[in-house]
């Protein structure tokens, strides 16, 4: 059965909505389903992790031994790396040269790459695997939103410009594959024009700069390597076009898509079979 959704798209196309919509229907046909928008806490995005080896993290400890327990508490301990959060939450006690120290070593959300990029794709495959791990044991049904194209895409691009679109796709596809024991269903929001879809995301959102001309060119260019990657996946794939912004209609689509999923999504979550 499908136990992963994913919602993906430029933004303004309608993902965190959507992502709600489909949400609220799972609760309300009686479904234990959990929701992970842009932004939020999450199982396998890493917003705002240092990424420190294991001495930089035994170095740390001793440096800052008030916090030295909060640290070895939230950190994510692998065989020769540490992802330690350093905004949500934030260390206690609060002390500016430990966060700033941490921020320094921010792994996806900097300016410049802390490792390299063999190295960024293992800490991905890792919390890929341990996240299907984790759920193949539950029936629940996850929403993801912007996990496989617009975080890893948007990061590589800033982090990484040596690498190439088919690379991307590539890697793209390799964490697609770590995904499909979980029989996910994509959903691709897209809408017409670039153009107009990011001036009325500027608007809404008070942000004038996602409608600049760099801004459109840059989005273009992306869409059409997510569109590429999109065709290349191994699981169940959908390109719905929400150029209306009719949201209700989209729902309507979505829900038809899952009522006549091979899996009979509904029946066997409800009844608890297992693929």
């Amino acid at each position: 059965m499908t136990k992963l959704i994913l919602f993906e798209g430029i933004p303004g196309s309608g993902k965190t909505t959507t992502s709600q919509l489909v949400h609220s229907h799972l609760i309300e046909m009686g479904l234990t389903t959990e929701i992970y928008i842009e932004g939020s806490d999450h199982p396998i995005d890493l917003p705002f992790y240092a990424y420190l080896t294991r001495f930089e993290y035994d170095d740390v400890r001793k440096r800052f031994p008030e916090q030295a327990e909060w640290i070895r508490h939230h950190s994510v301990i692998e065989d020769d790396y540490v992802l330690i959060p350093y905004k949500v939450p934030k260390p206690i006690p609060c002390n500016d040269e430990l966060a700033d120290y941490l921020s320094s070593k921010e792994f996806c959300y900097a300016n410049k790459a802390v490792v390299p990029f063999h190295m960024y794709k293992k800490v991905f495959y890792k919390r890929f695997e341990q996240y299907v791990s984790k759920l193949s044991n539950k029936n629940t049904v996850t929403i993801f939103e912007s996990v496989l194209f617009q975080h890893q895409i948007h990061d590589i691009h800033r982090l990484y410009p040596q690498i190439t679109d088919d690379e991307i796709i590539e890697y793209i596809i390799e964490l697609a594959v770590i995904l499909n024991p979980l029989h996910p269903i994509l959903f691709y929001l897209s809408q017409d024009s670039v153009e107009e879809s990011l001036q009325h995301t500027a608007m809404i959102r008070s942000k004038p700069k996602w409608s600049s001309p760099d801004t459109i060119e840059y989005y273009i260019a992306r869409k059409s390597l997510e569109l590429r990657a999109v065709h290349c996946l191994p699981f169940r794939s959908y390109i719905l076009n929400n150029t209306d912004r009719d949201w209700h209609k989209m729902l309507d689509g979505i829900k038809e898509i899952l009522d006549s999923s091979s899996d009979h999504f509904y029946a066997n979550l409800h009844s608890g079979m297992q693929t």
